[in-house]
């Protein structure tokens, strides 16, 4: 984008100290483009927040995420690819009675581990019919920015009650799992359980030009049921 690239050339960028917060979001703020590049970032992932798969509009409830937070590191402030499109974490719903805030809402200026591009992380995401999110192989890192940083699985009593978050990511993760196991009964019911008829939807999943609410979850769901039916040999 020549409108980065003008800033990023500028003397008033040159001259923002590396730890000048303030400066740095002020130029973040008033003069990077963050309304084009948020249009992209939604059209790149296929209209879902990088973080819980919600989906996101190019509206107020929506917002650009730095992976490296902004306050931590000026050579990634400006960088496309340091950039997400998330939701607001619930922000807007105020009032809540259980007003739990998840993906850059909590996380704030706080640094990850994981990170949605990298692909070996992702690779590791699994979901169980609860609706959690977990890692399998287990990776204690990632677990605990899921956990405990973008509050992915709501929180977690003492007593081992779970408080879903105010956007209700787990309840749409657990409807999301119940939907792809009817389309699973539904396909022995046909008689088509096949892992060519499985390979089908999840080819049509990946291909839809915007993806549905929590997508991962059927995309994991799917690959299970094919995986099974090609050990199988059906």
């Amino acid at each position: 984008n020549q409108q980065i690239i003008e800033i990023l050339r500028s003397d008033n960028w040159k001259s923002v100290p590396d730890d000048d917060t303030q400066a740095l979001r002020s130029v973040f703020d008033n003069e990077f483009p963050k309304s084009n590049v948020k249009k992209l970032l939604i059209h790149e992932q296929k209209g879902l927040c990088a973080y819980c798969m919600r989906r996101i509009h190019m509206d107020s409830y929506s917002r650009i995420e730095h992976i490296i937070p902004l306050s931590k590191n000026k050579d990634t402030a400006l960088n496309y690819g340091n950039l997400l499109g998330v939701c607001d974490g619930g922000e807007h719903l105020v009032g809540e009675q259980n007003h739990i805030l998840c993906c850059d809402a909590e996380k704030g200026e706080k640094e990850i581990s994981i990170s949605p591009l990298n692909e070996f992380q992702m690779d590791k995401i699994a979901y169980k019919k609860d609706g959690t999110i977990y890692t399998n192989p287990e990776d204690e890192a990632m677990e605990k920015d899921m956990n405990e940083i973008l509050h992915l699985n709501g929180i977690r009593n003492r007593d081992g009650s779970v408080l879903d978050t105010s956007t209700e990511i787990l309840k749409g993760r657990r409807d999301t799992y119940f939907r792809a196991q009817k389309m699973m009964e539904m396909l022995a019911k046909q008689g088509k359980c096949t892992s060519a008829e499985v390979k089908k939807i999840i080819d049509n999943l990946k291909n839809k030009e915007e993806f549905e609410e929590y997508q991962g979850v059927k995309l994991y769901y799917f690959r299970k049921k094919y995986d099974s039916l090609v050990k199988r040999g059906l």
